[in-house]
């Protein structure tokens, strides 16, 4: 039995008690205890659970002061496991009372019938407004509360750059003056420069597989512009955000893309030589950073009073005033779901970067259903083969029209 759920086993069978034999499973919940589940990359498994778990801690205070007889106990999963995990715990009546999740997670969790929908509509409406329809199922009700959204945004050493590019024409120039550029080929880091050159009506089209007999130009143009990218001797290309990171930290490079959730770290190693820019936009189109939601979704062994507890504690973190203080939270980085919350832009730069980043987005509602599934569908491989296909195409293995015919092939893919 994993070590994860020998913990949750002990929590529930009795209040207080984090050790007991393990001879016997008890599937009765410790009173006053409430489970929250969420996954972490293997290969940052440590590191994710001190960031995951100290931001949670951080802003649910409220709720602790309000229940101080109550236990938050947190079980963490691979990412890649927690689907099967939390099943598997669940058919023991072990399940989690809260299970922390990403925009692309909420649907497969209630298709495995490991989740429950939120009771009391009417008070999320109220908080979501019509920004977050697709939270919902067929009869209106949320599968899952959004709670904050990542925004990918521009990070630069400003002791290098005084003025951070505001198009990707400028961004080559900057590169040109022999500034280092650094961008990530994941697919879902990458996609940003789609936007800014025109392209994602097209890869919309080639995700929801529509009837077309056009060669996708706009597509060709984005292809283009990111192997002339990796021709400039100072536009580097790395496999993931946190090498990025790394290599802004160390002065190897003086703008990357990054996410809001790196801006804490960022900015205990940069201090004050860090700053924070939207991302470029094209000629002919805004960029299209990728955004995600997170926010809490309900699992099904709750007890009534377990519910209860789990309810309370999601609209601790999602009322207007909880809201408010997160956004103006900018060393956090993280933007508000709340429909109620309005922060002026001109409060902060990093603020107005992370509004910015969010508007640009925004601006792409139509196209992202099917941008997403070009990435994540019709196959489970399909990301891991983008993933591999940009990695090969940056580093000049693969040719344009190799990685064309991949893209615009989903269907087949």
């Amino acid at each position: 039995m994993p070590s994860a759920r020998r913990l949750k086993i002990l929590g529930r069978a009795a209040a207080g008690l984090l050790t007991i034999s393990l001879f016997g499973c008890s599937s009765i919940k410790a009173p006053k205890t409430l489970f929250i589940t969420y996954g972490a990359p293997k290969n940052s498994f440590k590191k994710s659970q001190t960031r995951v778990e100290g931001l949670l801690d951080k802003y649910a205070i409220a709720f602790e002061r309000s229940n101080p007889e109550t236990r938050i106990v947190y079980i963490t999963y691979p990412s890649s496991e927690i689907f099967d995990q939390i099943s598997k715990d669940s058919d023991l009546n072990l399940g989690p009372d809260i299970i922390v999740v990403g925009n692309f997670d909420p649907f497969e969790y209630m298709s495995r019938n490991l989740t429950v929908t939120l009771p009391d509509t009417k008070y999320f409406q109220a908080i979501y407004g019509t920004r977050y329809e697709w939270a919902k199922n067929a009869d209106g009700e949320y599968i899952f509360a959004p709670w904050i959204r990542d925004p990918q945004v521009a990070c630069y050493n400003n002791t290098r750059i005084k003025k951070p590019p505001s198009t990707i024409q400028e961004l080559e120039e900057l590169s040109a003056s022999g500034y280092k550029i650094g961008l990530s080929s994941d697919p879902f880091e990458l996609i940003w420069t789609a936007g800014a050159n025109n392209a994602f009506e097209e890869l919309n089209a080639v995700g929801k597989q529509m009837k077309t007999d056009q060669s996708y130009p706009a597509i060709k143009k984005w292809l283009e512009w990111l192997r002339k990218a990796a021709l400039y001797q100072n536009i580097l290309f790395f496999e993931n955000i946190e090498s990025l990171r790394e290599h802004l930290q160390s002065n190897k490079l003086d703008w990357i893309s990054c996410r809001g959730s790196q801006l804490e770290e960022l900015k205990n190693k940069m201090g004050k030589t860090l700053s924070v820019a939207p991302l470029p936009n094209g000629p002919e189109s805004k960029a299209a950073p990728i955004v995600p939601t997170y926010g809490f979704a309900l699992g099904k062994n709750s007890s009534q009073s377990q519910r209860e507890l789990a309810l309370k504690y999601i609209k601790t973190l999602v009322n207007t005033i909880a809201q408010r203080k997160l956004e103006f939270d900018d060393e956090e980085g993280f933007v508000a779901v709340n429909q109620n919350v309005s922060i002026p832009p001109e409060s902060s730069k990093t603020i107005n970067a992370l509004i910015t980043a969010g508007k640009q987005t925004d601006s792409y509602d139509k196209e992202w259903a099917g941008v997403i599934s070009l990435l994540v569908q019709p196959t489970r491989n399909r990301y891991e083969q983008l993933s591999t296909t940009f990695i090969e195409f940056t580093s000049g293995y693969l040719s344009l029209n190799e990685v064309f015919k991949t893209i615009t092939n989903a269907k087949n893919n």
